[in-house]
């Protein structure tokens, strides 16, 4: 039995060659070290096959770049042709006296590329090969990225589904565990249960978000409040099955069971282009912040523009979607009714329906930094009601009084958009927003006539943000969100963790609507990521209202301290 145990031991037996030959008189030396020049010859292949697919995918032709090779590597030597294997396959079959290959021989070149996403230059995630040559599934690195690659971090935000070319998630550690030809990867204390082939794939997800908030400082008694919530409360699971992929997910907070995720996905290729056509009820895309789910925004809420310029069916919405993406840009579409949670199936009323669009475009990037611009608008038609009214907390969710609020006369319909600009320079990242919404309420409800009345509001918000210990900022580049970040100093293997520190300014203008209203606030943040799917985060904000209406109405300025503790797997 012969046993490869690497090149130092290789070198180990070098003395004694000349008997390591087996009874016919082959060279074992020599046939193991051309089965490592073999080896190294297949992984450099796959690795520029890898790389000529992946620029094919995305419409470049094959042959437009160079393929990154090792420094040593010249076609017809060593690693790089069949030349040096069959040398060794005649030192290796000829009979008598032995004498260990050296140099070129033994294949002591630099390390032929590695078939990972770091292998290709621009630093792109590489897909999976699978034994019939074809593309299988995108595999990021389990190390921090540069923040131009699709790599940058080490999972696709939670609110997204299996799709081929994407894993959800990745594990942060390598362990798996084979049981029954069935392979588990366990990474967020729970194992992604996957074949072989990595064809079809199963997982449990869900969240944990713990609030504490202390609000103080404001004239009005009931807006000072101490109060613990669970923000968020999520058990579901998702599943792929080659090109199709699902998600079911329910949430279990504020005293209710709903349904948040329940979709299918199909993805494809469209002129070289990753597409995926959704049907169900899915997170809508609005917005830098607006587009993370709870588990990924950097703050304890998402900035005002994401809370305010909001649809009046919410956040989710039950319809399709569509989606195409480049190497440094997406379009995303849906057309959505209200969510399946709405009362509209019992009283029989039809849903808000809504049209949605959002792009963004990453027209530079390099080693150290990326600059992000994105687009994105919505169109609603508003199912008549009585009124319309809007809550948009300004400290925090523990502290649903200090809101500013929008109560007025029914709305008939809304028109929409934003801009969206955001930069990374290594450790340090900084986001801008704006949205406007004009609005058009309803001349008459029933018999009672309101006349013609419209109002805008704006909204606009700026955050800036900077990892103490080094990681790459948490921005995913194939759909333009937050994610988690890479911790490269886990707490579980004895490490500090990533600590990051966060500064926030919001400012609304709604007084143009009746029974409107404005507001400002700036936020100081901390975060600290024990791991990748846990951290600790602690918000301090001051914040002034003044509303025309309400429970509240007039001028009021108050402040909180919130903490966080968010676990998501």
């Amino acid at each position: 039995m012969l046993v490869l145990t690497g090149e130092n031991a290789l070198h180990a037996r070098g003395a004694h060659a000349a008997d390591a030959t087996s009874p016919s008189g082959v060279d074992v030396v020599a046939l193991a070290n051309l089965v490592r020049a073999q080896a190294r010859q297949i992984h450099d292949l796959q690795a520029r096959l890898a790389a000529v697919e992946t620029r094919t995918r995305h419409g470049e032709e094959p042959g437009r770049h160079a393929v990154s090779h090792p420094a040593s590597y010249r076609p017809g030597t060593t690693a790089g042709s069949s030349a040096a294997p069959a040398r060794l396959v005649d030192a290796a079959l000829r009979p008598g006296p032995r004498t260990v290959p050296t140099g070129a021989q033994q294949g002591r070149t630099a390390p032929p590329a590695v078939m990972t996403a770091a292998a290709t230059p621009d630093g792109w995630a590489q897909p999976r090969i699978g034994n019939d040559g074809t593309s299988i599934h995108m595999v990021y690195p389990l190390q921090a990225a540069p923040p131009g690659s699709l790599g940058a971090v080490s999972a696709m935000p939670s609110g997204s589904s299996p799709v081929m070319g994407v894993e959800s998630s990745i594990p942060y550690s390598g362990r798996t565990t084979k049981v029954g030809g069935l392979i588990l990867k366990w990474g967020k204390g729970l194992p992604e249960i996957t074949t072989p082939d990595d064809q079809y794939s199963f997982k449990m997800r869900g969240r944990i978000l713990a609030d504490y908030g202390g609000a103080f400082g404001s004239r009005y008694q009931d807006q000072n409040v101490s109060r613990t919530i669970l923000r968020a409360v999520r058990l579901g699971v998702e599943g792929r099955a080659k090109q199709l992929s699902w998600v079911f997910e329910g949430d279990y907070s504020d005293n209710d069971v709903t349904v948040v995720s329940a979709y299918a996905t199909w993805s494809d290729r469209m002129a070289g282009h990753l597409v995926e056509y959704t049907l169900g009820n899915k997170f809508n895309e609005r917005g830098f912040d607006g587009s993370t789910g709870s588990a990924e925004s950097v703050f304890l809420d998402r900035d005002i523009v994401a809370n305010a310029i909001l649809p009046v069916k919410g956040w989710y919405g039950l319809g399709g979607a569509f989606k195409i993406f480049g190497k440094s840009w997406h379009v995303a579409a849906q057309i959505t009714g209200d969510d399946v949670n709405s009362a509209n199936a019992d009283q029989n009323l039809r849903d808000d329906l809504t049209y949605e669009l959002r792009t963004h475009w990453i027209p530079w990037r390099n080693k150290d930094g990326l600059i992000h611009l994105g687009a994105w608008g919505f169109y609603e038609d508003v199912k008549p009601g009585a009124k319309f009214s809007q809550r948009i907390r300004i400290l925090a969710r523990t502290d649903d009084a200090f809101a500013a609020r929008i109560n007025t006369i029914p709305l008939a319909n809304s028109a929409a958009g934003g801009l969206e600009l955001f930069g990374i320079w290594k450790t340090s990242w900084i986001l801008g927003e704006y949205g406007v919404r004009h609005m058009q309420f309803r001349r008459s409800f029933g018999d009672v006539s309101f006349g013609d009345h419209t109002g805008t509001v704006q909204a606009a918000s700026v955050q800036a943000g900077l990892f103490l210990t080094g990681e790459t900022p948490n921005y995913f580049a194939h759909t333009g969100q937050w994610a988690a970040p890479r911790v490269l100093d886990p707490v579980t293997d004895g490490g500090w963790g990533a600590w990051e520190v966060a500064l926030r300014g919001d400012w609304l203008d709604a007084w143009s609507v009746p029974g409107g209203s404005r507001s400002s606030s700036v936020t100081a943040g901390i975060n600290w990521y024990l791991v990748n799917y846990m951290r600790m985060m602690l918000n301090y904000t001051h914040a002034h209202v003044n509303n025309k209406s309400g429970p509240y109405p007039g001028a009021t300025g108050g402040n909180i301290v919130g903490m966080r503790m968010g676990i998501t797997f």
